[in-house]
């Protein structure tokens, strides 16, 4: 009740300050202060133009109140999210290939809930609640996945079919009081968009489509649906779930965090950008230095030679090349040649953007697909239970394939808490880079629990070209959400809700 009291009289705190900032000049001066080149420049200037959803601009200035540090570790607030936001919010449990055959099914778990997800038919996917209408045992394991002829619980034996009718109940004349044409599985909603199977414990949600707003647009000429898993790996990391999601929606940690990648990597001049109460992006350049490096002692072939450590494919005669090409066009072809020849998918007619940028989208309130082709990344954070001091992290990897009948192996690589995340070969040199974001979880967490601050400051500029400097309250406080890192605003709003 303490946290709920607290919301009740927060948005008119907020709102006003809100209104405070649209009548300063603080929001034009950051924006007229941020470094050059802007994303928009940099790829201005390649070869082959990026496409218009890469151009496209979407920020409104929505605020710079501080985020209460008692979200990241109040296990009171996590009730609030378990009820405000888990059981109300479409969220991305497996992809179709995980289960392409009739009988296939996996099991994804939030929080207390877990869902099983089953493909009926061959054309039909049913997601139910995993658990027996007998006893209430699960059906299937948490974080399982196979096949199976009929969902039949291991405890008693009582089966149901796979669009959830009930089958059969052994030793049926002892339940005369059950009536078996009700006795079915509790259906959860499901949907799919580019192979991504999504679940809602909300029966009066709106519809995915309408909840993934311009994804499928900006999405379609990207075919999610024709990529297939070649890497899955988990770990539970030392942070609440919030503060992950943050941490990869931002360019600003690369300078402290992974300083390996400053000449190769446009940080503090990424574009941000936001569409409604869900979709926000974040599009950084590769291929050319941090605006926090002095550029005039950095050559072509410094930013080249300093991504090897990330990518195999950059062979050949640098000093040659360089001559020729600038940074990004002798990466992007290195890229194309290699993707051209791994995938037999003619990528020689890809932008430049396409085939390099990190392009990373972010779906409200964990799921990050990663557009392009180059970097065929996907990100799913979770609650690790009830735990707010921990959660899950996962990695997939998409890959283009001419072959139709290629299948992918649902099969997640689970490292230990202990693990270093560059056992998992499967993610090259990323492994890397991961190690260095989780050392900075743990400090992250324990800090912000050590801290005699109210809370958490976050930046309000927006590096896009078109800034507009509207409240955040036009939209009600209540779907507020920051473009640069929209999970904990809109996890604060969501939460707090009535």
């Amino acid at each position: 009740m303490v946290f709920q009291k607290q919301w009740n009289g927060i948005k008119n705190l907020e709102k006003g300050k809100v209104q405070n900032n649209k009548k300063n000049n603080n929001f034009k001066k950051a924006y007229n202060s941020r470094p050059k080149p802007y994303f928009s420049e940099i790829i201005n200037d390649d070869k082959i133009a990026a496409p218009r959803v890469i151009k496209e601009c979407s920020n409104n200035f929505l605020g710079d109140f501080d985020i209460k540090r008692d979200r990241y570790f109040s296990s009171e607030f996590v009730c609030l999210e378990e009820k405000n936001i888990w059981n109300k919010v479409w969220q991305f449990a497996c992809r179709e290939e995980d289960i392409p055959s009739v009988g296939d099914y996996y099991v994804y778990d939030i929080l207390d809930w877990s869902i099983l997800i089953v493909r009926s038919e061959k054309n039909k996917i049913n997601a139910f609640i995993n658990s027996c209408l007998h006893r209430g045992t699960q059906i299937k394991p948490s974080n399982s996945c196979g096949y199976s002829e009929t969902l039949r619980c291991p405890f008693h034996g009582w089966e149901w079919q796979l669009n959830g009718d009930l089958n059969k109940i052994p030793c049926d004349w002892d339940f005369p009081h059950i009536n078996k044409d009700k006795a079915n599985l509790y259906k959860v909603k499901v949907d799919t968009w580019g192979g991504f199977v999504f679940i809602n414990l909300d029966n009066n949600s709106i519809p995915l489509q309408e909840y993934l707003s311009v994804i499928p647009e900006h999405f379609r000429d990207w075919d999610m649906a024709n990529r297939r898993k070649a890497a899955h790996v988990a770990k539970i990391i030392p942070c609440n779930w919030k503060f992950a999601v943050e941490a990869f929606l931002e360019g600003y940690h690369v300078k402290e965090t992974h300083p390996q990648a400053l000449p190769y990597t446009g940080d503090t001049n990424c574009q941000y950008d936001y569409w409604g109460d869900h979709i926000s992006r974040m599009m950084s350049g590769l291929g050319t230095p941090s605006p926090n490096l002095d550029l005039n002692n950095i050559s072509d072939k410094d930013t080249i030679e300093s991504m090897r450590d990330l990518v195999s494919y950059l062979d050949g005669d640098l000093d040659e090349n360089i001559k020729q090409i600038k940074p990004r066009e002798f990466l992007a072809k290195s890229m194309r040649d290699i993707l051209t020849k791994s995938t037999g998918v003619d990528h020689s007619e890809f932008s430049t953007s396409e085939i390099i940028d990190a392009i990373q989208y972010f779906v409200f309130p964990n799921f990050i697909p990663w557009a392009g082709y180059g970097v065929p990344i996907v990100y799913r954070f979770r609650p690790n239970g009830h735990d707010p001091d921990s959660s899950i992290f996962e990695v997939i990897l998409l890959y283009e394939s001419s072959d139709k009948n290629f299948e992918s192996d649902p099969y997640i690589n689970w490292l230990e808490p202990d693990d270093s995340w560059t056992k998992a070969v499967e993610l090259g040199g990323l492994g890397i880079l991961f190690d260095q974001d989780e050392a900075a979880f743990k400090a992250g967490q324990n800090g912000l629990k050590a801290s005699l601050k109210k809370g958490s400051t976050f930046s309000f500029k927006s590096p896009g070209k078109n800034p507009k400097r509207s409240p955040a309250s036009t939209a009600g406080l209540d779907k507020i959400i920051l473009f640069t890192l929209p999970s904990c605003r809109a996890e604060t709003a969501l939460a707090t809700a009535k």
